[in-house]
């Protein structure tokens, strides 16, 4: 027995240690403010236990004051939601927290002979979280290993195990943000499914129990997961014949199901009581105006845009979409029953109001389901396995999705990685695409569609210059100057610079002509409120009339204190007509850091 589990442990062994590596690269337990362990959404996972253990208060938070300013672990408290009362509920399910008890509870009793502060949030508070959160991660590609080796050998399954560590972002939401809920889901929905196969070979109620306990216990970390009731419901059913046979079998074996339902009860009441309790019915909707739009689900941007699509961003589960066709062959009992879930929830999770999730690498509520995707990809590596050619495609593939998902990782937490996590457009991605060190420059093609690239096969005429020596602009300074004595100031107060205005009549017939606007820069810190960052504002009109625009942030592509030149093109296309307008200008946009601009040009350039 050892002999034949040697091949694909030690896979999971090399796995481990990889994801070991990959959390100490990207150490969120030494990281503060938003990048700690206990930061965004995993602050508010996590509020109760402080709430109720230490602070003795899960109802007024009156704590949370003096822990947002000490640790500011969010830019602001979004995590509960106040009754009429004055009183809070908390927005996020429990269940997460009870994941998190026993690393509480051991750093709480550390944290003072250590020397920390015993408030929930110090030192070792973080690292038990983040250390937890590797366990359950060790502990759900374990147990998936085992479900694997049920239907497939021992080099699929490891095989398996690697390109869902390795290639996908898995990695991410367990080596890195393994706190988030994904991690733990992963794990459960693996628990599940090596429950649902133990029933289904030997049906005894302790089993039954168990399964509705896990199913319960996935439901209060996130409640759309107990969709993941459909994997032992429907495990088995092929067609009608087994359909009635599964009926039938659970007809007979009913005990079974209601202990089931009592393991599932058990958990939801932990949810249940803490809604009672805080919000005063024991249902209760927490996300506020947030809900779903069931008539109108953003299926395609969630598996195809470039904002976070599946597709885009974790490319290598196309091979697992693949994989259903030779499933229906090779485990034909598991094949309704995941396909059917991996519907519902796709359409579930992108019919959520934020379809996107925030700040997210990739489509995070997925990742949970690659414990269920891994039954169709290992299907698809047996299928492939004595196809040579086609094997080395894939391998190639596969190769280059785990590089691609590598560098996507590291862009997304090393110090000028580049990475975006909440607006990733087409014109960047490629930009930045396999790219392991971009050019900061390049985060204009967030807002920029089009370049030329390399103009030097380009003529150039200067249409408009500003150099603000001359101009009798009032906001005009000498505090911060490129060259000469002045330079254009925008501020809290002044929010929009003079506008260039022309015709565009005498460049319709040029081939391939764009405009170019370009400014010297400086801005003395950031702005990080994308939405107040001072634009540069290009637009066609028509009858005075906008028709095309680009507005591009100045400081998402440019470093505080320096002087650096910003530039973008807009193309004069076909929809260009006589008598059309360019018009361009800046834009504070509501922001408070104050900007300086000074060399500003307005250019013509065409193709010789």
């Amino acid at each position: 027995m050892v002999k034949k589990l040697t091949f694909s442990l030690s896979a999971w062994l090399l796995l481990v240690y990889a994801l070991a590596q990959v959390a100490f690269f990207y150490p969120r337990w030494e990281k503060t403010g938003t990048e700690a362990t206990l930061s965004w959404d995993v602050f508010g996972y996590y509020l109760y236990l402080p709430a109720i253990f230490i602070y003795d208060d899960p109802h007024e938070l009156k704590f949370k004051e003096e822990i947002m300013a000490k640790y500011q672990p969010a830019g602001d408290f979004h995590h509960a939601y106040q009754n009429e009362d004055g009183s809070w509920v908390m927005k996020y399910a429990i269940g997460q927290s009870l994941v998190f008890a026993p690393g509480f509870f051991i750093a709480h009793a550390l944290a003072e002979p250590l020397g920390y502060a015993a408030d929930g949030f110090s030192a070792p508070y973080q690292a038990a979280i983040s250390l937890t959160a590797l366990l359950i991660a060790f502990l759900g590609l374990f147990v998936l290993r085992k479900v694997l080796l049920q239907f497939y050998s021992e080099v699929v399954t490891a095989a398996t195990l690697a390109v869902i560590v390795l290639a996908t972002n898995y990695l991410n939401y367990s080596a890195v943000d393994g706190a988030m809920p994904h991690n733990t889901l992963f794990t459960l929905y693996a628990i599940i499914l090596w429950l649902t196969l133990r029933w289904h070979e030997a049906p005894r109620r302790v089993t039954a129990l168990w399964l509705g306990l896990a199913i319960g216990f996935a439901t209060i970390i996130r409640p759309t997961d107990i969709m993941v009731a459909a994997i032992p419901g429907l495990w088995g059913v092929a067609g009608i014949p087994s359909f009635r046979q599964k009926i039938m079998l659970l007809w007979q074996r009913r005990v079974d199901v209601i202990l089931l339902g009592v393991g599932m009860f058990v958990m939801g009441m932990v949810q249940l009581s803490y809604w009672k309790y805080a919000a005063g019915s024991w249902i209760h909707y927490s996300y506020g105006e947030f809900g779903f739009y069931w008539s109108k689900p953003e299926v395609w941007l969630g598996l195809f845009g470039w904002r976070k699509g599946w597709f885009v961003y974790t490319p290598v589960m196309i091979l697992a979409v693949v994989g259903f066709v030779p499933l229906f062959r090779y485990v034909r009992e598991s094949f309704w029953a995941i396909l059917l879930l991996m519907i519902v929830t796709i359409y579930v999770v992108f019919a959520w109001e934020i379809w996107w999730y925030g700040g997210s690498f990739g489509a995070r509520p997925l990742v949970q389901t690659y414990a269920l995707m891994a039954m169709p990809l290992a299907a698809f590596f047996t299928w492939i396995a004595n196809r040579k050619l086609l094997s080395g495609l894939v391998l190639l593939l596969t190769l280059g999705c785990t590089y691609l998902n590598m560098v996507m990782t590291y862009q997304a937490h090393a110090p000028n990685g580049g990475w975006e996590a909440e607006f990733m457009t087409h014109a960047y991605y490629w930009k930045i695409f396999g790219d392991p060190h971009p050019d900061k420059a390049d985060k204009k093609f967030l807002d920029v569609r089009h370049d030329i690239g390399n103009d030097a096969d380009y003529r150039k005429e200067l249409l408009y210059h500003n150099d603000f020596e001359t101009d009798t602009l009032a906001h005009r300074s000498k505090e911060q100057v490129f060259a000469g004595d002045y330079a254009m100031l925008l501020n809290d107060s002044v929010q929009f610079s003079p506008a260039f205005q022309m015709p565009i009549n005498d460049f319709l017939d040029r081939d391939d002509a764009w405009i170019r606007s370009s400014a010297m820069a400086y801005f003395p810190y950031m702005e990080w409120n994308r939405w107040q960052m001072t634009q540069m504002v290009m637009q066609f009109l028509r009858d005075g009339q906008m028709y095309r625009e680009t507005t591009a942030r100045i400081q998402y592509a440019m470093e505080p204190g320096q002087w650096g030149r910003y530039f973008f093109e807009m193309p004069i296309n076909s929809k260009a007509r006589p008598g059309d307008e360019v018009k361009v200008y800046f834009w504070q946009a509501g922001g408070q850091t104050p900007i300086f601009i000074d060399d500003w040009q307005v250019e013509v350039v065409w193709k010789e």
